[in-house]
């Protein structure tokens, strides 16, 4: 599924609703899958400054028989006094660097397909989650919020492990409609873990489900404050229900989607001209977090 390589060419604003910020970009690749088009970094907001900031390794798998699970992404978790920030390091890294070398050069590193494209905020103060999902191959983001329950864990205590030579106890949940085992050491008495899995007796330093879709698992802690921001970015409002609806559906019609963005893309073979068109037929490979 390795993308060779894509060419800026134009960036337009589609009308109505269900609006797509339209990119016409042309890519290559062995394999057709969803990739994130950039999305700007140079306007934010600062809200908080985190006192501790956890990387978890991400793995997830990237078909229905990938068992090994060899998608991986490394994904931040600051945690504010007012809020706390999940998201993707390496993407927001890369939009980083290609916002200076468009202003720059006007080229770009293409976005791994492996890039988890959403990111979470936390307010404490009124409990509420902001979901932000970015489309494949458009700079539209879509945001949902929700309240920020916590699942009913049950704790097993018998069960101990040793994550990052922390000593851990577990507990399970059903959660989003799937069942969660986490991995928290009362060491770091704070009652987050990764993604929306909060609300046990310490700092969760390991989940997965137990079909062995997911696994979250720490690989570096810090105290060195970090400012937590939120980029200006134009988002457009869903209901949850309607974004998951629209996301299946993405991915159900993914070829259809692709035509709908502008984006061109081109799946690389054996033939004289050494390439055919995306297949409007092609569905992408669906397997949320929350069913």
């Amino acid at each position: 599924m390795r993308i060779l390589n894509a060419l800026l060419a134009s960036l337009m604003m589609l009308a109505g609703p269900a609006a797509l910020a339209q990119v016409t970009v042309s890519y290559a690749m062995d394999t057709p899958t969803f990739t994130l088009a950039h999305e700007d970094t140079d306007k934010y907001e600062t809200l908080d400054t985190c006192y501790l900031n956890v990387s978890y390794q991400f793995k997830y798998r990237n078909s229905e028989k990938d068992d090994s699970l060899s998608f991986d992404d490394i994904m931040d978790l600051q945690m504010g006094r007012y809020y706390n920030a999940f998201f993707s390091r390496d993407l927001r890294a890369l939009d980083t660097q290609n916002t200076k070398e468009l202003k720059s050069t006007m080229q770009f590193s293409t976005i791994p397909e492996n890039y988890v494209g959403f990111d979470l905020l936390f307010n404490h103060k009124d409990s509420l989650t902001t979901v932000t999902n970015r489309l494949p191959y458009t700079s539209q983001v879509i945001e949902y919020s929700e309240l920020s329950e916590s699942p009913e864990w049950t704790y097993i205590p018998d069960e101990i492990a040793t994550v990052m030579d922390y000593h851990c106890h577990v507990a399970t949940c059903n959660y989003g409609g799937r069942n969660w085992k986490v991995y928290y050491t009362n060491d770091i008495p704070v009652p987050y873990g990764p993604w929306k899995l909060n609300g046990v007796k310490g700092l969760v330093l390991k989940a997965e489900d137990s079909e062995n879709n997911f696994i979250f698992e720490a690989v570096g802690l810090t105290q060195k404050p970090q400012p937590i921001i939120r980029y200006d970015w134009s988002r457009k409002k869903m209901k949850k229900e309607d974004w998951k609806k629209f996301e299946q559906e993405m991915y159900k019609n993914a070829g259809a989607f692709v035509r709908n963005t502008g984006a061109r893309i081109l799946i690389m073979d054996n033939s004289e001209q050494g390439f055919h068109r995306l297949n409007e037929d092609w569905s992408q490979y669906y397997n949320p977090l929350e069913l």
